[in-house]
């Protein structure tokens, strides 16, 4: 009997849950060819933010490369488009435990990795000037707070940010500043948090932001780039060798074969439904998200903020319910709304790829969030409620690079994957992607980019499979106490 880690995730379900974000639906939402291509040399699976930044790498690239995106539902409609709104990087508050699980430059390099992810993201925005897109998907500089409900996760802070400061490159340090619980209430409005984190981060209408990019892509590559959605992959073999001429690979959909010299995984949590060697190591995570409505006038919690608030994990003995670590919040600039989620579940309802339901506790508790931490003279609003399918690796860290024969079952050269990022996507995704076209187009990025994160075949025998990270979700029910985040 296979734990929750070790499941089939399946396809994604074809009745998610509406996020308030991919309301009204962008005109490419359900694109496609009039005819479905036989044959291109790259496809690309899922077309979320990584699906996006490994084509417009190798778009920008490669002027002869011609490339095809399955998407099995609309266009960004996974992960990508049901998440905070955040574009921050996890490394300051996770760098003590790094240090432990990875070494000192491995976690300085990682650190490096997330917060050059962030400049990259609007960079990239910065390509189009002529375009709509930043004031469309509103990104936007923020200062990031993380508060702390309770002392040991602020002393875990403390240590983190020493251990930041001593060992990060000097441009960043002292960019970070924790507070204490006064402070944070007089400064920031924050009740009931012992402290918190102040530093830079920023903030953005994800479904907007990587649709806004595709339509970019489409129109200045329109003849080399297809995107094809609601064309779920249900297999990919190695070409029959009287097929090779159209490629290494035969990728099977609903819609047909498609012939590609390559093929790149971006599907994070549902991953193992086409790599079943994956299973136990890269997993689903159902998130919980919500907006709210405190019908208070925007500066008065400060749109020009992005909130997280962290504690240390709980689970009732009796229930098996798993007290949230983590939540996250961002507000609109303009109708003031507030983008909250988190999670209060049990482990076997978190580890879970259907995100047509949404996890009953977490919805009931992240209504309480607001008041607790705010002064709200009413009870907020709730205009919206979704979940969405996070990827999960078993080591904690994204997974990237050229799938080998081990973790394929076929010949080797040109399976590619960027997935795993842990409930941090817009921390890693647009690097991670970017990093996939350079290094499929042959390019050198052993300066740039963490070589922790490359699916090696040691990761894949090691950490992947032994890894402790998150070894409080491994089991359906809770036997001790776990030592997760979440």
């Amino acid at each position: 009997m296979p734990t929750p880690l070790e499941r089939d995730p399946g396809l994604p379900v074809p009745d998610p849950t509406v996020p308030f974000w991919q309301l009204p639906p962008h005109s490419l939402a359900s694109v496609s060819s009039k005819k479905f291509q036989s044959s291109t040399d790259v496809v690309i699976i899922g077309s979320g933010m990584t699906g996006c930044s490994v084509a417009k790498g190798l778009l920008d690239g490669d002027s002869k490369i011609r490339i095809t995106v399955l998407e099995a539902r609309g266009l960004a409609s996974g992960a990508t488009s049901r998440n905070g709104g955040h574009i921050v990087s996890p490394s300051v508050g996770d760098f003590a435990e790094l240090v432990e699980c990875f070494g000192v430059k491995a976690a300085v390099d990682i650190a490096e990795f997330t917060l050059n992810n962030i400049e990259m993201t609007f960079d990239a925005v910065g390509e189009f000037p002529e375009s709509s897109l930043a004031k469309y998907s509103k990104i936007r500089p923020t200062t990031k707070v993380l508060a702390y409900a309770d002392q040991e996760a602020f002393n875990n802070a403390q240590k983190s940010l020493q251990l930041w400061n001593k060992h990060m490159p000097s441009k960043r340090k002292d960019h970070f500043k924790l507070v204490s619980s006064e402070e944070a209430k007089t400064e920031l409005g924050l009740h009931n948090v012992v402290g918190a984190g102040i530093g830079p981060g920023a903030a953005v209408w994800p479904y907007r932001l990587w649709c806004g990019l595709w339509s970019l892509l489409l129109d200045r590559y329109h003849d080399r780039l297809a995107i094809e959605t609601f064309t779920p992959v249900h297999a990919v073999a190695d070409a029959p060798a009287t097929e090779e001429r159209l490629g290494r690979y035969v990728v099977k959909t609903s819609r047909g074969e498609v012939g590609a010299s390559h093929v790149v995984y971006c599907t994070n949590g549902f991953t193992s439904h086409l790599l079943p060697t994956l299973r136990g190591k890269l997993f689903p995570f159902r998130g919980t998200m919500s907006a709210q409505d405190l019908g208070l006038s925007v500066p008065n919690h400060g749109a020009d903020r992005s909130w997280s608030l962290l504690s240390t994990p709980h689970v009732d003995e009796k229930s098996g319910v798993r007290s949230a670590s983590l939540y996250y919040l961002t507000q609109d600039p303009d109708t003031g709304y507030m983008m909250l989620g988190g999670e209060y579940e049990k482990p076997e309802d978190l580890v879970c790829s259907d995100d047509s339901k949404v996890n009953s506790r977490s919805a009931e508790e992240i209504s309480k969030v607001l008041p607790r931490h705010f002064e709200t003279p009413d009870p907020p609003q709730m205009k919206s409620l979704w979940s969405g399918i996070m990827g999960f690796s078993r080591d904690g860290i994204p997974m990237i690079g050229r799938l080998s024969a081990e973790v394929t079952g076929r010949r080797e050269g040109g399976e590619w994957i960027a997935a795993g990022f842990n409930g941090y996507g817009t921390g890693y995704c647009y690097s991670c992607g970017l990093a996939i076209a350079q290094m499929l187009l042959g390019k050198d990025v052993s300066g740039w980019v963490p070589s922790a994160l490359t699916i090696t075949k040691e990761r894949f025998q090691g950490s992947l499979s032994t890894g402790k990270f998150w070894d409080g979700l491994v089991g359906p029910s809770v036997d001790a106490e776990p030592r997760s985040k979440l």
